[in-house]
């Protein structure tokens, strides 16, 4: 497997990537993410690197996603896609998903790169996604490609992409309100959809969905453990389609966190 020489990376202004390296002869391989600034050079003022992690379903298409916040003279957002069926992706992935610290390459306008070591935040997201892209059918690096231009061309820029995947708590258990039942929603909702409606203490009123992503573990037995809460509004603009009689919806779910929904679409 090729191995990257963070010296002589280049990357455009605001691109980023993932990719491996060793510090030098006879050293470990591991996994580092390189970034290049829209502003010039990086200038790194305390412990301003955040990390998120999002699973996407996209045209068939499982997208890994993770995102850098960094902080210097400018606040900047950063999107590195992750491909498992690339040909670097399976060792990328078990890599990610062993490593305790994680080594950010920022470049400047001039190709110099300045090292950051952080905690690998990502270890435990990495941990979870093998069992889920071995259900899922495979796709080729075109598709890859064309799956994440048409996704981002539809959630851009960065700060949506950034609140999409701002992880959650595990959803907590959804009990039933007495008077809180479909036609106590002020807006409408479908007919048919009435009878997976339930009121969640965090996210108001919400129609029970399956997760594209999960579609294809829909059977007549387990098929009710796979619905999870999300608000109506959110499940009206992104629509659904029925599979076995339940409601799926392009919903991101990230796994251990639950589904990823605009907090604006909250209606308590």
């Amino acid at each position: 497997m090729e191995l990257l020489d963070p010296k002589k990376v280049r990357l455009l202004p605001g691109e980023s990537m993932g990719g491996m390296f060793a510090t030098g002869a006879g050293q470990d391989r591991e996994v580092g993410i390189f970034l290049r600034s829209s502003y010039g050079a990086f200038r790194r003022n305390g412990n301003l690197i955040h990390q998120r992690a999002g699973l996407i379903h996209f045209n068939d298409v499982l997208l890994v996603l993770t995102m850098i916040k960094a902080g210097g003279d400018s606040e900047e957002l950063f999107d590195i896609w992750w491909n498992y069926h690339s040909q670097a992706g399976p060792e990328h992935f078990k890599r990610m998903a062993e490593q305790e610290r994680l080594v950010l390459y920022f470049y400047d306008d001039g190709g110099k790169p300045v090292s950051v070591e952080t905690e690998n935040e990502f270890r435990s997201f990495f941990a979870s996604l093998p069992e889920l892209l071995k259900k899922a059918k495979t796709w080729t690096e075109i598709e890859f490609d064309r799956a994440v231009r048409g996704f981002c061309s539809q959630s851009y820029p960065k700060e949506n992409l950034w609140e999409m995947i701002q992880l959650r708590p595990a959803a907590p258990e959804v009990v039933p309100v007495a008077d809180k039942t479909p036609d106590a929603y002020r807006g409408h909702i479908p007919e048919d959809l009435r009878p997976f409606y339930v009121y969640d203490s965090e996210k108001g009123h919400c129609i029970r969905i399956i997760p594209s992503m999960l579609e294809g573990d829909v059977m007549p037995y387990n098929a009710e453990d796979l619905l999870l809460p999300a608000p109506i509004k959110t499940v009206l603009r992104c629509g659904i389609r029925w599979v076995k009689g339940y409601p799926v919806a392009p919903i991101p779910l990230i796994p251990g966190h639950g589904l990823a929904v605009p907090p604006e679409d909250t209606e308590l």
